[in-house]
């Protein structure tokens, strides 16, 4: 095979495009570059925007489940709100009952009281009248005490009457034996006499 060599001008020609092709290349290569920064910074930004949703879903079940807790102590309040006023209701009935209690009661300790005082009353004046009747019982035991003196004093006097008339008539019953044992022996001196 032959070679032909190329014309001065096909060289140029060949060189020019030689160097548009590789100007085209590296515009290329430019344009490929600056395609994939733009496409990096796109899915930076795409993921971005899915971490922004993923957070705001998840922010937003959140809120979905902080809202059921919510509600579900809303209610449990309410059910005792509901006892609690029940419970207030019924502690206001049992508050009455018990004014009402505590009312008979006062009256009752009032009544109890006046009660006291007349028993306390009727006790002093008891009493009083126990003291009167002490007084009473001391004169009379006094009184008492000076008869049974004078009574003694008198059985005594008595006592020696008694035993000074027993004296007596001991003396006199013996001057009677003597008289009589005189005149019996005179009567037999006379018997005698006359015999």
């Amino acid at each position: 095979m032959t070679t032909v060599s190329p014309s001065p001008r096909q060289k140029s020609a060949a060189s020019a495009a030689v160097t548009i092709l590789v100007i085209l290349s590296a515009a290329i290569c430019v344009l490929c570059i600056i395609q994939w920064v733009v496409q990096s910074k796109l899915r930076e930004r795409i993921e971005e925007e899915n971490k922004a949703k993923n957070a705001a879903l998840a922010h937003g079940s959140e809120q979905e489940a902080q809202a059921k807790r919510y509600s579900f102590e809303i209610e449990r309040l309410d059910k005792e709100s509901k006892g609690s006023q029940d419970l207030i209701r019924s502690n206001k009935f049992e508050l009455s009952a018990l004014k009402l209690e505590v009312n008979r009661l006062t009256h009752d300790n009032e009544k109890l009281t006046n009660s006291v005082e007349t028993y306390k009353a009727a006790y002093e004046k008891a009493n009083a009248a126990i003291l009167q009747q002490n007084e009473a019982v001391k004169t009379q035991n006094a009184a008492l005490k000076t008869v049974a003196e004078e009574r003694n004093a008198l059985a005594e006097k008595y006592n020696k009457l008694a035993e000074d008339y027993n004296k007596a008539v001991t003396e006199f019953n013996n001057l009677v034996e003597q008289v009589k044992k005189e005149r019996e022996a005179a009567a037999q001196a006379a018997e005698k006499e006359k015999k």
